[in-house]
C-alpha cells in the first residue's frame, strides 16, 4: 500500500493536468471561432463587391441599350445617386412618374429616349438602395462634339469586416473594422 500523503499529491497533479487541458481546448475553440467570424466577414465583403460589379454592369448595359440618349450628346454631363434619390442638374433623369410600357408594340409609341434613360437610372438607383443602403454613385459623361461620348461611373460604399491582424484585434473598441470602398467603370454608350 502507498502512503496517504503520496496519493493526495497524485490526485492534485491529475487535477492540474485537467485544468491545463481545458485551457488549451478553450484557446483552440476561441481560435476556431475567430476563423469562422473571419470567414463569414469575408463572404459578406465578397458579396457586396460582387453586387456592386454586377449593378455597375447593369447600368452600363442600360446605357448601351439607349444609345440615342446616352451616345447622342444630349445626356447630362453628370448625375449622382444616393440611395434611391437621383440628382441631375438638367432634371432630365429626375423626372417623376416616368413609366415606360413593357408592352409596347409596333403600333404604339415607344418610350422616348430621355424617358427611358430616366426610368433606367431611377430603377437602378432603387435596386442599389435595396442591396446596399449606404452607397452613393456619380456618373460623369463627356459630351464633346465630334468625339464619342464616354462616361465614368464611380460607386462608393462602406463595408465592415473582421480583421485578423493583432493591431486591430487588440483595439479595445471591437474586432470589426471597415471603410469606404470604391468601384470605377468606364463606359462608352
Amino acid at each position: 500500500m502507498r502512503p496517504a500523503r503520496l496519493q493526495r499529491r497524485e490526485r492534485g497533479f491529475t487535477l492540474l493536468e485537467v485544468l491545463v487541458a481545458i485551457l488549451l481546448v478553450s484557446i483552440g475553440i476561441f481560435g476556431f471561432a475567430k476563423m469562422q467570424a473571419l470567414a463569414l466577414s469575408s463572404t459578406q465583403v465578397a458579396s457586396s463587391r460582387s453586387i456592386v460589379a454586377m449593378q455597375a454592369a447593369s447600368l452600363a448595359a442600360a446605357m448601351h441599350g439607349n444609345r440615342k440618349f446616352w451616345g447622342g450628346g444630349t445626356a447630362p454631363t453628370s448625375f449622382t445617386t444616393k440611395g434611391a434619390v437621383v440628382t441631375d442638374t438638367s432634371n432630365v433623369l429626375t423626372a417623376t412618374g416616368v413609366a415606360c410600357s413593357q408592352a409596347a408594340t409596333p403600333s404604339t409609341a415607344p418610350c422616348a429616349p430621355d424617358k427611358l434613360a430616366a426610368y433606367d437610372v431611377q430603377q437602378w438607383a432603387a435596386h442599389m438602395a435595396g442591396l446596399l443602403p449606404d452607397y452613393s454613385s456619380t456618373v460623369t459623361c463627356s459630351n464633346t462634339a465630334g468625339i464619342p461620348v464616354s462616361c465614368v461611373l464611380n460607386i462608393v460604399w462602406t463595408e465592415k469586416y473582421v480583421s485578423i491582424s493583432r493591431s486591430t484585434a487588440s483595439a479595445p473598441t471591437s474586432f470589426a473594422t471597415g471603410g469606404d470602398r470604391f468601384y470605377t467603370l468606364y463606359i462608352e454608350p
